[in-house]
């Protein structure tokens, strides 16, 4: 009888594709900067467009920079690459994460990959005057109605 050598197959393939999320963001954490590092990937984009409605060239993908100390503030990046890398420097004392969020011309968002959280601790008393930080608001969170990830229902 011979042998089957499955040390170079990828059991872990469907129809070709990574059965796993490729998706990543992270925040490293320095000692002067925040490196934020992601990469989103094709099955991702494509997902995008068909739950906005859009194709994913014409969505608007901002990486959400959070920020709470006191009170919960947030930045945003626009984005255009679907991975890259961006270094925050002199950033104010509080915990940090970040979110990847995809949105269309209705203004209707979704949230596609969130970081972990560091506590940055700001080393010089430095005033922060590179972002504009806005206040975040404790509205209820509009939801799409009826959906799923798979179906669309009437």
């Amino acid at each position: 009888m011979k042998s089957i050598d499955n040390s170079q197959t990828n059991n872990y393939t469907i129809r070709m594709q990574s059965a796993f999320s490729e998706d990543r963001i992270k925040i490293i954490e320095y000692p002067t900067f925040l490196l934020i590092t992601w990469s989103l990937s094709t099955t991702t984009k494509g997902m995008l467009g068909n739950i906005l409605g859009e194709e994913y060239d014409d969505l608007l993908i901002m990486l959400t920079l959070y920020r709470k100390s006191n009170q919960q503030h947030f930045t945003d990046f626009i984005i255009q690459d679907s991975s890259g890398v961006l270094r925050l420097f002199d950033l104010p004392t509080g915990t940090y994460y970040c979110e990847i969020v995809g949105c269309n011309s209705r203004n209707e968002t979704i949230t596609v990959k969130r970081s972990n959280t560091v506590h940055n601790v700001q080393s010089e008393n430095k005033a922060c005057t590179e972002f504009h930080w806005e206040q975040r608001s404790n509205e209820k969170v509009a939801w799409m109605q009826a959906y799923s990830g798979y179906t669309v229902y009437e």
